[in-house]
């Protein structure tokens, strides 16, 4: 699959900044900070582009908007540490970024004791690099209100560098602090992050990103990189996405998709909830129904995957079949209420696999539930035109296989 590596990295590390769900845009700030200090600093393209990135990923650990609203609104707190060690665990079983675990695991260590460490050099400041951007955009919280157009970053920034300048030596490296305060003196540093131009200033940097050939395996570390941070939002939802993607690609299988079909099926089920990032904890964890507010948040997050992965995934059905995973035939699904006419069979397939995975686990309203139970409640829905016959009667005619995989997923060839 021929794709724009840039666009992969920047959709989907976007969507890391829908934690925040209302402060939104953290990631790309530090990541064109980071960026551009890096090219003031005088290190290469690439590795300008590497800070955008790992920019863009730094927070990969924070899936929960417990842990959002700290890294926004404190400057420390108790447990700085574990969402780094949490990032740097998913980037070092990521063979594209791997490169970046050692910056993230660091990207709240303290330059007095980074120093130290047994780490190259170049490492090290990276590291800290994009720990002193981090702190620059919540002193930039703190300071500015970003969602009111008339503050004025220009009015504010004196108190920012003053803040960072102050823990010189200390938090950051000298040439660091000193590289930022030469920085901060350009308008340009602070209006680039502006909510109006962030987009653009970010696919600035897409020539210098060649557009290659992803490969699967490629494709498949970075969408399971991502399913581990939209997992980790609640503890009932371990492993969902990974469940749900095998599953899929084992029914396509069965159905007589094409090898490459089933990839993208298999992609397709792996993200299909990435729009949960935007929908806050206590409603994923709530016991109870969702009341009218709570439905309503809910009912947005599969148009949220959908319109991420239709960039991250052009020219292919990757994302309708994500993003249709809540449609039905009769025109009651979210959030585009369509016909079984307008529904293909991977769409299908993808919702069946949802339903029959969120059924074996344990959530916060039941328990998992056995075969027999979950059998009478998907043939409900088939009477009911939920769920599709013919993809429901394959899931029953492999009922042992598919309860095994919902559970304890395993390569598919």
């Amino acid at each position: 699959m021929e794709l724009v590596f840039h666009d992969v990295i920047c959709s989907l590390g976007s969507s890391l900044d829908l934690v925040g769900v209302t402060e939104v845009h953290h990631g790309k700030r530090v990541a064109l900070m980071a960026a551009s200090m890096a090219k003031a600093l005088g290190w290469d393209e690439q590795t300008e582009l590497d800070m955008l990135y790992a920019g863009m990923l730094h927070d990969c650990g924070v899936s929960n908007t417990e842990e959002h609203t700290h890294l926004v609104s404190e400057l420390e707190w108790i447990d700085t540490q574990t969402h780094c060690v949490r990032g740097h665990r998913y980037l070092s079983d990521c063979p594209v970024f791997e490169k970046y675990a050692p910056w993230i695991l660091h990207h709240h260590t303290h330059w007095s004791e980074l120093k130290k460490l047994d780490l190259a050099e170049h490492d090290k400041l990276a590291a800290n690099l994009i720990f002193l951007v981090d702190r620059v955009d919540f002193l930039q919280a703190k300071y500015v209100n970003f969602n009111r157009r008339d503050s004025d970053i220009l009015l504010k920034k004196h108190h920012i560098v003053e803040e960072i300048q102050a823990f010189r030596g200390t938090f950051f490296a000298p040439i660091l602090v000193d590289v930022f305060f030469e920085m901060s003196k350009r308008e340009s540093f602070w209006l680039a992050m502006d909510a109006s131009y962030i987009d653009s200033s970010v696919r600035a940097y897409a020539p210098l990103s060649a557009r290659n050939f992803a490969s699967f395996p490629m494709l498949l570390s970075i969408a399971l990189l991502f399913s581990k941070v939209i997992d980790a939002k609640s503890h009932y939802t371990k492993e969902h996405s990974k469940y749900v993607a095998v599953l899929s690609r084992f029914l396509a299988k069965k159905m007589g998709f094409s090898r490459e079909d089933q990839q993208h099926i298999e992609l397709a089920g792996m993200l299909h909830d990435l729009g949960k990032l935007r929908v806050p904890d206590y409603i994923l964890d709530k016991h109870a129904p969702l009341n009218e507010s709570e439905r309503a948040c809910m009912l947005r997050h599969s148009f949220d995957t959908m319109q991420v992965l239709k960039i991250v995934f052009p020219h292919t059905k990757i994302a309708e079949w994500a993003g249709y995973h809540h449609e039905n035939l009769i025109g009651t699904g979210y959030p585009f209420h369509l016909s079984a006419s307008e529904l293909d069979l991977g769409a299908r397939i993808i919702a069946v696999a949802d339903v029959f995975q969120a059924l074996v686990q344990n959530r916060p309203y039941r328990n998992s539930l056995n075969l027999p139970e979950i059998k009478l409640i998907m043939n409900d829905m088939v009477s009911e035109g939920k769920l599709d016959e013919d993809v429901v009667m394959v899931l029953e005619q492999f009922h042992e296989e598919c309860y095994y995989l919902a559970q304890s997923p395993v390569p598919v060839d």
